[in-house]
């Protein structure tokens, strides 16, 4: 057995050559190369501008504002809407807004909403608590 690599018995010229010849073809590596630079330059000067430019509030606070006088409403995916932990339909979900926002002073309404709700439910929670006279209006998420 010969490990240096030179002349190897039955291969003489065969595995002689396969050695010799050993070169990488860079070719199809510089052309994914160039594939990506172009893809990537062409997906970076694309403009991003909004239809419309929304100046957005800066916060003065560093840590978040607490209410105590809210109250908040719970939207299933279904459209049921739920304050206190109890299930209740459109007319008394008024009523009782209505009432907290009279007897309790009530200044805002907090809703929670599930991801997959419609937004015509939200709307509708909404629209209730400001015929009720509530004007803050609150959304909660999970962090």
């Amino acid at each position: 057995m010969n490990f240096r690599g030179g002349h190897n018995g039955g291969m003489r010229g065969r595995g002689r050559n396969i050695i010799d010849s050993a070169a990488v073809d860079l070719t199809p590596l510089i052309d994914v190369t160039f594939q990506l630079l172009i893809f990537f330059l062409l997906t970076a000067t694309f403009n991003t501008d909004a239809a419309f430019k929304v100046k957005l509030p800066k916060a003065s606070a560093s840590e978040p504002a607490t209410e105590s006088k809210s109250i908040v409403v719970e939207i299933s995916e279904d459209g049921r809407f739920e304050i206190d932990r109890k299930i209740v339909d459109e007319s008394e979900l008024q009523t009782r807004l209505c009432m907290a926002a009279k007897e309790a002073d009530i200044s805002t309404v907090n809703i929670k909403a599930d991801q997959n709700t419609k937004h015509e439910k939200v709307v509708q929670a909404m629209d209730v608590a400001k015929a009720c006279g509530i004007e803050k209006l609150g959304i909660l998420h999970r962090r």
